[in-house]
């Protein structure tokens, strides 16, 4: 299933590096934003949500849908390694509205 809705990957970096992508993602006009993360990163990855809608004020965010599954890592000792993984699919209600 393809689709236009940018994805952000949340990784090793700081939380205002994925605060700053997901802000830009909806200046330039994106109504949705895909925040996904594996792992010890599926804490930051729900911090960035709050951040995004508490302290930035963009009260107008709302959770569209959460998805919450396992997928294949890397391989350890010939067995591959399943991995926990988040999806939080963030829509900007303001700009649907348009």
């Amino acid at each position: 299933m393809m689709n236009d809705t940018p994805i952000v990957y949340i990784g090793k970096k700081g939380m205002s590096f994925y605060l700053n992508v997901c802000l830009k993602l909806f200046e330039k006009g994106s109504s949705k934003v895909i925040v996904e993360a594996l792992g010890s990163n599926i804490c930051k990855a729900v911090d960035v949500y709050n951040y995004l809608k508490n302290l930035f004020g963009k009260t107008s965010l709302e959770i569209e849908k959460i998805e919450i599954d396992m997928v294949e890592g890397e391989t350890v000792r010939g067995l591959p390694k399943k991995v926990s993984r988040i999806r939080i699919h963030i829509v900007d209600t303001e700009k649907l509205q348009q």
